[in-house]
Formats: C-alpha cells, sequence, structure tokens
C-alpha cells in the first residue's frame, strides 16, 4: 500500500489536486494584487505630500459607470489648468462646487482635489484664485430677447 502511493507520479498529484491548486493560486494573485495597490496608493500620498501651491479648483464635469472619473480646473499665475481625478467617493452632487486643490509649484498639471469638503468662496476669496466673473447673454426663444446672466468661470 505504502509502495503504491510513492510511485504517483507528479502528474497525477497534479490531476488530483487542482482544484486546490488553483484556488492557492488565485489567492496569492488576489494577495499581490492588493499589496501591489497598497504600495501604489501610499507612493501617491507620499508624492502629494510634497505639493506646496494651494488654491481653489470647480469641478466641472462627472462621469459614473465603469470608469469613472471627476475633471476639474484650477488657476495658476492667471493661467487655467484642467485635471482629472478617479476616485470612488463622488456623486453628482459634487458637479460646480469648490473645493481644496493642492498642486506642484514646478509643474501645475500634476494636481489633487480634495472632495471631503466642500468650499463655498466668496468673489474675493474667487478672485483671489484666479476666477473671472463674466456676463453672457442667453436667447430666450419665446420672448425673441436676450437674458443676461453671470457666472464664475
Amino acid at each position: 500500500m505504502k509502495e503504491e502511493r510513492g510511485k504517483k507520479s507528479y502528474s497525477t498529484f497534479l490531476k488530483e489536486n487542482e482544484g486546490k491548486i488553483m484556488l492557492a493560486i488565485t489567492i496569492i494573485f488576489i494577495f499581490l494584487i492588493i499589496i501591489y495597490t497598497n504600495i501604489n496608493e501610499k507612493e501617491y500620498y507620499k508624492k502629494i505630500d510634497k505639493y506646496q501651491g494651494k488654491t481653489l479648483g470647480k469641478v466641472y464635469s462627472i462621469r459614473l459607470g465603469k470608469h469613472s472619473y471627476l475633471k476639474y480646473y484650477f488657476y495658476n499665475n492667471s493661467k487655467k489648468y484642467f485635471s482629472e481625478a478617479r476616485y470612488s467617493e463622488f456623486t453628482h452632487d459634487n458637479f460646480g462646487k469648490y473645493y481644496r486643490v493642492i498642486f506642484n509649484e514646478k509643474n501645475p498639471s500634476e494636481s489633487h482635489i480634495y472632495l471631503n469638503k466642500e468650499i463655498k468662496p466668496d468673489s474675493i476669496t474667487l478672485t483671489k484664485a484666479g476666477f473671472k466673473y463674466v456676463i453672457y447673454y442667453d436667447y430666450d426663444i419665446p420672448t425673441n430677447t436676450y437674458i443676461k446672466k453671470h457666472k464664475w468661470e
């Protein structure tokens, strides 16, 4: 009896334990993905901790779904910068609101938006952050007139 167990080949062992081996490989693979994701996230936050520039940013586009993203813009030295964030914590309620943005002063296109607290700025704060008060006219078809409107841009 012992001789029969000892004579089993490697391929027979693999066939008998195929399910267990696949399960072990899957668990190891998932574990490695979790470790890799955790390391990348820590590296990202180490990187943004070095950013010195701070300003306000406005969310102008949100797409929820399989590939969710949030787009925002901010100003630095009178230049407008567009950026994108891929979070899972945002909703359509974030659209059109202002949040704190930190950015790399050497390369302002590298930025991070903090969505944990909305900022409700006044006109002075918006002007200091580089936003401009724009007046525009919208055509109203039923009255056949132009309606004066305004927004911060």
